[in-house]
């Protein structure tokens, strides 16, 4: 008779247990839908605003971070490497366009990051190519490190030998960070 109860008691808690999952389960996904409705959400109030030829730097900042907590929560979704290139790109621009020196290095190290982020975690992402030619262009443009910018210009290189950026980028690195008149002197030569 114990053995009896015994069972039926662990059927109930096998039972309240399963309940207990599905209920988590159906929690984690409404949590999950939510976050990427807010990422969707900003996402198509930029695009619209860029219609429009505006420019809104908190949406964007707001954005960025959302795609980035979208990406560290759920890594298996692979939507969160769209999320997070696009946040790379908004990044770069905010990065660019601030007047703010600190603001400039903490936005291109943030697309810094992400784009490095999008290669470790999404290798197969359609966008690997572009988040390495990325990197040289912050480096290069935003940052004015043309050291940096010419090591991933030649990993670019490296990785697709055959694309015609690549075969541009081999004659346009002698000119890496030179004025107009140094370019013009060489070219005289």
């Amino acid at each position: 008779m114990n053995i009896k109860k015994l069972i039926g008691f662990a059927i109930v808690v096998l039972i309240l247990i399963q309940g207990c999952n599905k209920t988590s389960n159906n929690t984690l996904l409404q949590e999950k839908g939510k976050a990427q409705a807010t990422v969707l959400q900003l996402l198509q109030t930029i695009d619209s605003l860029g219609f429009l030829g505006e420019y809104d730097a908190v949406i964007i900042k707001n954005y960025i971070a959302k795609a980035e907590e979208f990406g560290s929560n759920y890594p298996e979704d692979l939507t969160a490497a769209e999320y997070l290139y696009k946040a790379g790109l908004m990044a770069m621009t905010v990065a660019k366009s601030s007047d703010n020196p600190k603001e400039t290095a903490l936005y291109s190290q943030k697309a810094l990051l992400i784009f490095n982020d999008i290669q470790r975690i999404y290798p197969d992402f359609n966008g690997i190519r572009d988040c390495v030619i990325n990197k040289a262009i912050i480096y290069e443009d935003i940052l004015h490190d043309y050291e940096n910018a010419e090591i991933y210009y030649r990993e670019f290189i490296a990785r697709y030998p055959t694309d015609t950026l690549a075969v541009n980028l081999e004659s346009y690195l002698p000119f890496l960070g030179k004025s107009a008149e140094e370019i013009m002197a060489e070219v005289e030569k």
